[in-house]
Order: structure tokens, then C-alpha cells, then sequence
């Protein structure tokens, strides 16, 4: 079954006044192994009452970078010993004075 086909059941139990429990009882009692989760269940009934019945995935792109990757290559090779953390520290901090 598609996650497409779980939605629009979670759907139908939604509109019919099924609480997550019991959504996600009926649904899993027929569908066994589509297992059902109360967190996912509970995720889509939350953005059913807001009134978003769109049963699409929501567009996610990748996070905007935002280190300045010379800066970063400069500090690297200044000092290469550096951890991670004090890069990104170090990052965090030039960012903030710019």
C-alpha cells in the first residue's frame, strides 16, 4: 500500500471522528503490515483540524549553507587541528561580526 493510500485513510478516519487510537486501530487492523504510528496519525488529525486536508508531501528543500566556504578552507588550513566544533564556533562567531 502506498503512503499515499495511508493518508487518505487517515483521512476518511479523521472526517468519520475517530480519535489517533482508534485511527490508527482501524487502519492497522486491516493493514498489518502498513503499520500506522499514534505520532504520525496525530501529526496529520493536528493538520486536518488547521484545516489542511492536502495530502501531499510539503516542499523541503536542502537548508540554505551558510558558511563562507573560503573562510572555512582559509581556517583549515591555518590551523588543522582544529575539531569540527571549534570550525563551527569559529564560523558562528564570523558570521556574527559580519
Amino acid at each position: 500500500m502506498e503512503i499515499s493510500e495511508i493518508r487518505i485513510l487517515m483521512k476518511y478516519e479523521f472526517h468519520r471522528g475517530a480519535t489517533t487510537r482508534q485511527a490508527v486501530g482501524n487502519i492497522n487492523s486491516v493493514y498489518p503490515t502498513q503499520a500506522v504510528t499514534q505520532t504520525t496519525v496525530a501529526h496529520w488529525f493536528k493538520r486536518f483540524r488547521s484545516g489542511d486536508f492536502d495530502l501531499s508531501n510539503q516542499p523541503r528543500g536542502r537548508p540554505e549553507i551558510k558558511v563562507d566556504n573560503d573562510a572555512l578552507k582559509a581556517d583549515v588550513e591555518a590551523d588543522s587541528s582544529q575539531s569540527a566544533l571549534e570550525l563551527a564556533q569559529n564560523s558562528v562567531l564570523q558570521s556574527q561580526q559580519s
